[in-house]
């Protein structure tokens, strides 16, 4: 699951690859974390935005950490006993913890950009996004000098899909695009499409009104979240592309979407919120009613799957700033839904 960065200069394709080789070993630990929840606080960025960087980025907790090194008052096992719990303060979710201990070793070890990198991630979860960016600037700047030369770039997956996390936090919706799209293209040297910033590039196009593109991108990332057999992802980007076509005033197809998003999650309410909107705007009123009922009867929960997280519960939805912002719904789909619910 460890992977140690590179020290011998090598080709952009080698570094790259070595990144993708470290990122899929994580996977299956930014699935977990994806299940966790996908909307998160409603006042910042949403804890599935977060899981989605999280397949890429191994730079925090499971890449193999620098060689600690003796300082004249610090020993190798101070040192590395330091980065031990630096590590499970952040497993523990104790935020402040984790930022000062590697605030410390980064006092150390200046010259190293891994800390810094692990650090911007501890400062990402506590979204103080600037102070995240402002590292991963930094560390990106001490690659590069350690690194670059005229034939060499260095690059770091990681960093860049958690950067483009920090970027939407700020809503600075080009620069987050930027970055995931480098991520993209880096590792499509590998023959590898990490799903998760795919849908997370799409989240981005569609805060900035560019519905074909965010189209575009859940429907890759739903095809790819498929083939691994991935039920919750898939579900989530099926509903975005949905969602999307919608918006684009695809209304049949968005309505076939739905219903087959609405039969694979059964104990999800978003796809019926959704189809209520649609067919009460359409003027089927007893079919709309029929699905936002039993969205606040029979579920409820938003449980999406058996044994699975509690994720958007009925009444989240009439929360139309949670479901424009947080979870992203489109504005003509907000509206839909708001009528429906004022007049119903």
């Amino acid at each position: 699951m460890a992977s140690v960065a590179p020290r011998a200069r090598a080709s952009t394709a080698s570094r790259a690859r070595a990144r993708v080789a470290s990122s899929a070993s994580a996977s299956s630990t930014a699935r977990r974390r994806a299940s966790r929840s996908k909307h998160g606080d409603a006042r910042g960025v949403d804890v599935n935005r977060r899981a989605v960087a999280v397949a890429l980025a191994v730079a925090l907790a499971t890449r193999a950490a620098p060689r600690a090194r003796a300082t004249a008052t610090t020993t190798t096992d101070e040192f590395n006993a330091l980065e031990r719990r630096a590590k499970r303060a952040y497993y523990a979710r104790d935020l402040k913890r984790a930022r000062e201990d590697l605030t410390a070793i980064i006092a150390m070890e200046p010259e190293t950009p891994e800390w810094r990198e692990r650090r911007a991630q501890v400062l990402v979860d506590m979204k103080l996004f600037e102070e995240a960016i402002a590292d991963y600037d930094e560390a990106e700047r001490m690659y590069r000098a350690m690194y670059d030369d005229a034939t060499t770039t260095y690059k770091s997956l990681g960093m860049l899909s958690n950067r483009a996390l920090a970027y939407e936090g700020l809503s600075r919706w080009d620069a987050a695009i930027a970055d995931y799209s480098e991520a993209l293209k880096y590792s499509s040297m590998m023959g590898a499409t990490p799903p998760y910033v795919l849908n997370s590039r799409g989240n981005c196009y569609n805060s900035i009104g560019e519905y074909e593109k965010a189209l575009d991108d859940y429907s890759r990332a739903a095809g790819i979240f498929q083939q691994s057999r991935n039920l919750s992802g898939a579900i989530y980007a099926q509903s975005n592309a949905a969602l999307m076509l919608a918006e684009l005033g695809r209304i049949d197809e968005a309505i076939e979407d739905m219903e087959k998003v609405k039969r694979r999650a059964a104990g999800s309410v978003d796809m019926r919120a959704a189809l209520a909107a649609l067919y009460w705007s359409r003027g089927e009123e007893q079919r709309a009613e029929d699905n936002w009922n039993w969205s606040c009867t029979a579920i409820n929960s938003g449980q999406m799957v058996e044994g699975g997280p509690v994720l958007d519960g009925c009444e989240l939805y009439r929360d139309y700033d949670w479901l424009g912002r947080i979870r992203r719904w489109p504005p003509s789909m907000v509206q839909k839904f708001k009528r429906f619910i004022e007049l119903s």
